[in-house]
């Protein structure tokens, strides 16, 4: 009883910030768990999964970020060649992992407003006044940031890479994915037949605040 006191006590004294990091910490210790298990399941078989089946899951939750092949935006990094340069483990740590390792070319930047409302994403463009901001939220459509408004800014540890992808695919679904984006992607010369005109209309206008 005295020590469940004292323990009680304890946590009274904690600020909030101190019991949300705490929390977090415990937290942490099954995801990562799993995440390891998914890992070691995932790479018994450098072969398991369809590319056929995958490509349905790349275009429903990468492909409004990564290119691969005809499919796909120039939002995050190029997967065309990933199967050259990288193995099966290597891809899904990627995704289990997003943050673990973020390119120079995809770092994101956070911007702390005059506001308190809080962006985060890559930088298309900046000029003396305004910054361009691709977020996660809406990649397709950037966001502009005064200058005037911000209060504070630098680089994000977090990627633009949603962490918990992997929660949303079935066992299947993941193997199917790996095994998608390791195989030969899909034949540009083939979309493009009858896009041509599409893309001619599809020049995106900038802001006049960052032109």
């Amino acid at each position: 009883m005295i020590r469940t006191t004292k323990t009680l006590f304890a946590a009274m004294l904690m600020s909030s910030a101190a019991i949300a990091a705490l929390a977090a910490q415990q937290q942490a210790a099954p995801n990562e768990q799993a995440k390891e298990e998914i890992l070691a399941f995932q790479t018994k078989d450098e072969k398991s999964g369809t590319p056929a089946n995958g490509r349905k899951t790349f275009e429903d939750r990468c492909a409004v970020c990564h290119r691969f092949g005809a499919i796909g935006k120039d939002v995050g990094p190029d997967l065309t060649t990933i199967a050259s340069r990288f193995k099966r483990r290597d891809v899904l740590e990627s995704i289990l992992w997003p943050s673990k390792v973020i390119s120079d070319q995809y770092q994101p930047e956070v911007f702390e407003l005059s506001d308190g409302k809080v962006v985060s994403g890559l930088i298309v463009r900046e000029n003396a006044t305004a910054v361009l901001v691709r977020t996660p939220e809406n990649p397709d459509k950037p966001t502009v940031v005064t200058k005037a408004q911000i209060a504070n800014r630098g680089p994000s540890t977090v990627s633009m890479m949603p962490e918990a992808l992997y929660e949303k695919l079935s066992p299947a679904e993941l193997s199917d994915l790996l095994a998608f984006v390791l195989a030969p992607p899909p034949d540009k010369e083939a979309q493009a037949q009858g896009s041509g005109l599409r893309a001619q209309g599809s020049r995106k206008v900038l802001p006049p605040e960052v032109r």
